[in-house]
């Protein structure tokens, strides 16, 4: 009989306090966006009871926080992690303080706000790709993929809790309280980050320009093609998951199925639940008894179904199982592939390698808004949902095309430490190391 408790794992000590520390930190930092987010949404819809207004606020933020991803990737390797990270938290709680101050003052101003939305996502586009990065120099080799699973789960309890708090906050506090709260989730974030340990330091790239590390990130992620060829598969997930749940599911909940808001935020909650019972049970479950090449391609199947039975059988009963199993699927790609990512490249390359196929994966993300908004106009809601699904689930037939999946995916824990400087190499000759 299986029997796991991750938990128990992750809090008493295999994975080690220094992980433990770090992810603490990212969680309560996750917490505080989420009541920042939503306060500065309500302050700006209160003061200008404009959503084009806000809209193109958000749009800026979104847009800082992509280019941050590539642009500024080659930082975390050139730099101490930890270094970046509290750098980041420096200018994230200024943002925040100017925020806090403007808030208790009465003064409103969009330019102002704006500027300083684009300053905390900036950051957090610097900062995502290290908590992946970073992993490797937290804890051992063969505890990596328990690792990233602590993580994924982390990261949808924060998503699941956070909305919750940062509603409560507001609704019950007010906004500044919502501000003041996350003044003080980046500080005690600060605080516990800068108490994490790292075993292996970044790697002296002084030599090298600014422009020669952002380009590098691009040249190696083409280069090795598993790589190069998984972002186009998570750019063509993100194209159709992410409208899906922005645009389409609203939109279906009110016109198909004619119910009220509440079942939105149902269905987002069952998809939530799957991503943290899949990184909790069925991973862990599944990793000695079924390779990570199967368990990425039923993944992308569990997706594709989701969004095809929702747009086939317009049953409320059944949706919130359907959107578990997504959830469930969500994680069985993001995982694997994460961890053989982190193992797989060396050291002093992947934070710009992370921070590259997010890029690629985020970017199509508006892409595929503005399709579905062009879209749904002519043709059926429900068929727009069917062919989205449809998209996904394709790629559980397409990922085994990809060259060396099958043998990288199926390497051990042991041996894919930077195994890609064995399988490619060529690809890291004229980049910056």
């Amino acid at each position: 009989m299986y029997k796991f408790n991750i938990l128990n794992h992750f809090v008493v000590g295999t994975l080690g306090p220094n992980l433990w520390r770090f992810q603490l930190s990212f969680f309560i930092l996750t917490l505080g966006i989420r009541a920042n987010q939503l306060a500065i949404a309500w302050w700006t819809l209160q003061e200008t009871n404009c959503a084009a207004c806000f809209s193109a606020m958000v749009a800026c933020a979104i847009s800082a926080e992509i280019l941050a991803k590539p642009l500024l990737g080659w930082v975390a390797d050139r730099y101490c992690k930890i270094q970046v990270i509290l750098i980041g938290n420096i200018l994230s709680a200024g943002s925040v303080l100017a925020l806090l101050t403007l808030s208790l003052l009465n003064e409103f101003n969009a330019i102002a706000v704006g500027s300083l939305m684009v300053i905390g996502s900036i950051v957090i586009g610097v900062r995502d790709p290290i908590q992946s990065s970073i992993i490797p120099s937290l804890v051992d080799k063969e505890q990596v993929p328990l690792a990233f699973r602590s993580k994924a789960i982390m990261s949808s309890l924060a998503t699941l809790i956070g909305p919750v708090i940062a509603g409560g906050l507001i609704s019950g506090l007010g906004i500044s309280m919502a501000l003041g709260v996350d003044l003080l989730a980046i500080v005690l974030a600060a605080r516990l980050v800068s108490s994490a340990v790292v075993k292996q330091s970044a790697s002296n790239l002084m030599t090298e320009s600014r422009i020669s590390l952002i380009l590098s990130g691009f040249r190696i992620a083409y280069r090795i093609k598993i790589e190069f060829y998984l972002s186009i598969l998570a750019m063509i997930v993100n194209f159709a998951l992410f409208p899906f749940f922005a645009i389409l599911v609203p939109l279906y909940v009110k016109d198909i199925l004619s119910l009220p808001v509440w079942y939105v935020g149902l269905l987002d909650s069952a998809f939530g639940l799957g991503i943290l019972v899949g990184s909790y049970y069925f991973i862990g479950w599944l990793e000695n008894k079924v390779p990570r090449d199967v368990c990425i391609s039923v993944g992308f199947s569990l997706l594709g179904c989701n969004l095809l039975i929702t747009g086939l059988l317009n049953s409320p009963w059944l949706l919130p199982i359907v959107f578990f199993c997504g959830g469930v699927g969500l994680m069985l790609v993001n995982v694997h592939a994460s961890t053989v990512r982190t193992l797989a490249t060396p050291q002093q390359y992947r934070n710009r390698m992370s921070a590259t196929v997010a890029f690629f994966s985020a970017l199509a993300s508006p892409i595929g808004s503005i399709v579905v908004g062009l879209y749904t106009e002519k043709t059926n809601l429900n068929l727009t949902i069917i062919l989205f699904g449809g998209l996904i689930s394709t790629l559980s037939m397409i990922v085994f095309l990809i060259p060396q999946f099958k043998l990288v995916m199926r390497t051990s824990n042991k041996k894919l430490d930077e195994v890609y400087r064995e399988i490619y190499p060529t690809a890291f000759h004229d980049t910056a190391h």
